[in-house]
């Protein structure tokens, strides 16, 4: 059984439904990107999975419970998540906020242990950020906000981590860092991975898996070469191209016709 899943889950804002009795079981230990035009309903799941919003009918499940049935703190020491737009406090530090990804695991006096440090170290570390901790949050690029972020995601050290855009802000160098960074996370922990990620090239280079969403809806999945194939392409995105093979990884690289 998938250690996170959905069942006929409907999901929406206010009086809209963006999505609608979708299905879809999370692979174990495996890195996956959902991919899919503007507003077709990838960041919506994702916040479905990660409990930010409440489900209409069907459920989410988490090792076999209810995600709406357990705790924060208990859902918060097993599933990491980095939101589309995460909102920190005002005048924050690099380091307050990584460690604050901490905060689940440190109990009810908040004391900090050898085992947190090193947690945070190796996210700092990680997302090449430990020679921003004494400057605030907002006096950083986008990019380095991006990477913060990141590395407080991290911090929390759990078992799945739930990725919104995560290389939003990022220039190519730093987009290719942090997808090997995941791919290391993967490789060396067996963490489970779902990242939404808008760059079809890097999804299939990088992923075991994509899930490909249109009008809320899970239209196919698979491995890359199975689902990045120019008829999906064509059908989701509207874009007439050709699918050529990654000279280097043996991956499919979408080419605009």
């Amino acid at each position: 059984m998938n250690r996170l899943r959905a069942e006929g889950l409907s999901l929406g804002y206010d009086d809209t439904t963006v999505i609608t009795g979708l299905d879809v079981a999370v692979l174990d230990q495996r890195i996956t990107a959902i991919v899919g035009a503007n507003a077709c309903g990838k960041s919506t799941l994702l916040r479905g999975l990660a409990r930010l919003l409440k489900p209409r009918q069907g459920a989410v499940h988490l090792d076999g419970k209810a995600l709406a049935s357990m705790s924060t703190l208990d859902v918060a020491k097993v599933l990491g998540l980095l939101p589309q737009t995460p909102i920190a406090p005002d005048g924050i530090t690099v380091a307050d906020l990584v460690g604050r990804g901490r905060y689940p695991h440190q109990g009810w006096f908040r004391r900090w242990t050898d085992r947190d440090h090193e947690a945070v170290t190796r996210a700092l570390a990680a997302t090449d950020t430990a020679d921003l901790i004494d400057r605030p949050l907002h006096g950083l690029s986008g990019g380095q906000r991006q990477r913060v972020w990141v590395a407080m995601a991290l911090a929390q050290d759990t078992d799945l981590l739930l990725l919104d855009e995560p290389t939003t802000y990022l220039d190519i160098n730093h987009q290719v860092e942090l997808l090997r960074l995941l791919r290391k996370l993967n490789a060396e922990s067996g963490k489970t991975i779902v990242a939404v990620l808008h760059d079809l090239n890097l999804a299939g280079r990088f992923c075991d898996h994509i899930i490909a969403m249109d009008g809320g809806a899970i239209v196919a999945e698979g491995p890359p070469s199975e689902v990045i194939t120019a008829e999906l392409v064509e059908k989701v995105f509207g874009l007439s191209c050709v699918i050529v093979t990654d000279p280097v990884a043996g991956t499919p690289i979408v080419v605009p016709a």
